[in-house]
């Protein structure tokens, strides 16, 4: 078939009642004291009067709901609820929890942060006045500062809700994506993974130009604001995998990343001795070798799949880092460079304010 004919993306909010009933029970779960059925309706995408409808069929099929009135808005619980232990967290614990909260800001308008707040609120609505008064200040004690600046994955919630799903359950997904140079793409993935690396989603499965066999498939790695639609096919899942290039994929700190025409490579590379504490303090990536220089510094050695993200890492560091090795990176490094102070009109040209006004002052990162 054709995966550019009978495209339908699924979309969250096209919901048949049945559907849309499980929602209701979801956003119920873990409530003791209920929910008021309007932020039912909110997080659904609903009217009130289409929820109070839903409960009341609900109710008629044999769960047992309770309905109340509360400051003049309906409340509704599931009274098993109610029989459910508190969940007892310590201030610490709730730091933590808070912490993680503020991580995932920056996927803010995604499935991820509904999530988390979820879970948060749920929590809350079990705790003391006390509690959550102290909950509130916690908020504000852990800051999360992203680097590299963040992506806007404004109207991609129902993608990233597919993809998801499709890694939960095993089910192919049909898909439409522009690459970087925007080129359009379409075709199956198997989704195996989501990897979070600087601020960003990255979806690594087997792409498929037609539904067959994943096991042998060719592995990709897609950005997943750049995803144009995506349906879930729940009628074709895929076999449990524990692929090694899915592994070898995500080892580091380096990003997600398949191998180049010429991986693995091992790659040499050496730091001044100001940036030696530093260097040595990390773990850049599992098979990293780090030693002492005779001259001062230090030697950081790796095997990595590709070298593209080696690159930008050794240009990270300015004139603290220098490619040893293999050729191959050195003359990429050395390409770039003069590259980038040809936009000066520097080639040649020996400058000595490294260090000097203008230099980050964050010394201690």
């Amino acid at each position: 078939m054709d995966v550019r004919r009978g495209f339908r993306m699924y979309r969250r909010g096209d919901f048949g009642q049945v559907t849309r009933a499980l929602r209701v029970l979801d956003a119920l779960r873990g409530f003791r004291e209920g929910r008021w059925v309007g932020e039912i309706a909110s997080a659904i995408g609903a009217s009130e009067r289409t929820m109070r409808r839903d409960i009341v069929e609900l109710q008629d099929a044999g769960i047992d709901i309770e309905i109340s009135k509360r400051a003049n808005r309906v409340f509704a619980l599931l009274t098993k609820e109610r029989n459910y232990s508190s969940v007892s967290i310590t201030k610490r614990e709730r730091f933590t929890l808070f912490a993680v909260r503020r991580v995932f800001d920056v996927f803010a308008g995604t499935p991820f942060l509904e999530d988390v707040q979820s879970v948060l609120d749920k929590l809350e609505q079990r705790m003391s006045e006390k509690e959550r008064a102290a909950s509130i200040a916690s908020g504000e004690q852990f800051v999360y500062m992203p680097d590299h600046g963040t992506k806007s994955y404004a109207g991609k919630d129902d993608i990233i809700d597919v993809l998801q799903s499709g890694i939960l359950n095993r089910k192919l997904v049909r898909f439409r994506y522009a690459d970087a140079k925007g080129r359009a793409r379409a075709g199956y993935l198997a989704p195996f993974r989501i990897a979070m690396y600087r601020n960003g989603l990255y979806v690594i499965g087997a792409r498929l130009e037609a539904i067959g066999e994943t096991r042998d498939a060719p592995l990709a790695v897609f950005a997943i604001e750049r995803f144009r639609d995506a349906e879930y096919l729940k009628a074709h899942e895929f076999p449990p995998t524990d692929r090694a290039d899915v592994r070898e994929a995500l080892e580091g700190a380096f990003g997600p990343h398949l191998p180049d025409a010429k991986g693995p490579h091992h790659v040499v590379v050496d730091f001044s001795e100001e940036k030696s504490p530093l260097v040595s303090s990390r773990e850049w990536h599992p098979s990293q070798r780090i030693t002492q220089r005779p001259e001062g510094g230090v030697r950081v050695e790796l095997r990595v799949p590709s070298l593209a993200p080696i690159v930008s890492w050794i240009l990270e560091w300015g004139p603290h880092a220098r490619a040893i090795g293999p050729a191959q990176l050195v003359d990429v490094v050395v390409r770039e460079l003069d590259a980038a102070r040809a936009q000066y009109g520097l080639v040649g040209f020996a400058s000595s304010t490294v260090g000097g006004e203008g230099a980050s002052t964050i010394s201690a990162l």
